[in-house]
């Protein structure tokens, strides 16, 4: 990706370096404002950037409408930036994660409604059945159920978060097409306007991704919780593994029927 222009300084002699709280902006006329905003960009004040930059608006002197959205593109994208922390993209980790944890999911629905296959066919040729895959293929079904519960919350987080950065960027790409539509002059407005959107194209698909797996991922909870409570089913008490007690976790998680369920301590 190209980089973004430097500022566009308009800097006038005396400028006092101190922040001004907001209800004191209204003292400074629209260069003063502008001047503010934009040292405050340049020191990383983003939040204070914004308030000056504007108010600089707000007096809607013609000559600085032009510079004063092209930095405000950039306070824009630099809050973006600063939310995915301090990068241009999104972690497409949390992505690769809740496809892992689908291909998990599947495999271990695979594996125990094999072993229910299994365990029935030993018991109409009377047989007794081997609980030991079956107890395994039980365990790791349960924990793969628990995991993804716990991770849904966390990506619906990032979801949330990208999302966020999606709607600071597109105002930047706005800032930026503004200045450039104000002052044909200011090209670099443009280029960072499509700079911008190149990077929001990506972010949008990233998250809309991960929207879809958190979506699959609740769905095949679903089908995982359906077959452990039929596994369940064929194991007796003393051959279920460990995970299929609930423990601290909620009645929802707690694959054993009421009957079967060993009663909780007092606290």
């Amino acid at each position: 990706m190209r980089n973004l222009l430097p500022l566009l300084f308009l800097m006038s002699a005396g400028l006092a370096a101190d922040k001004a709280p907001l209800d004191e902006l209204s003292k400074f006329d629209a260069r003063e404002l502008h001047n503010r905003g934009t040292q405050r960009l340049a020191e990383g004040d983003l939040a204070g950037a914004e308030e000056a930059l504007r108010a600089s608006l707000g007096r809607d002197i013609d000559p600085l409408r032009p510079p004063a959205l092209h930095n405000l593109g950039h306070v824009r994208f630099g809050k973006g930036k600063a939310v995915l922390g301090g990068k241009t993209a999104g972690d497409v980790t949390e992505l690769s994660i809740a496809r892992s944890y689908l291909e998990a999911a599947d495999a271990d629905i695979s594996d125990m409604k094999d072993q229910i296959e299994l365990l029935d066919k030993a018991k109409a040729e009377g047989r007794e059945p081997d609980y030991v895959p079956a107890t395994a293929a039980l365990g790791g079904g349960i924990n793969t159920y628990r995991t993804i519960k716990k991770l849904i919350p966390k990506e619906e987080a990032m979801v949330t978060k990208r999302s966020g950065v999606i709607a600071l960027w597109t105002r930047s790409v706005g800032d930026f097409r503004g200045a450039h539509e104000l002052d044909a002059a200011d090209a670099q407005g443009k280029a960072n306007a499509e700079a911008v959107e190149e990077l929001l194209r990506a972010l949008r698909r990233e998250t809309a991704a991960l929207d879809e797996a958190i979506e699959a991922q609740r769905k095949k909870l679903e089908e995982l919780r359906d077959v452990i409570r039929e596994l369940v089913k064929r194991i007796p008490d003393d051959k279920l593994p460990p995970e299929a007690e609930s423990g601290d976790e909620d009645e929802e998680e707690d694959f054993l029927p009421p009957e079967r369920r060993k009663p909780k301590p007092r606290s």
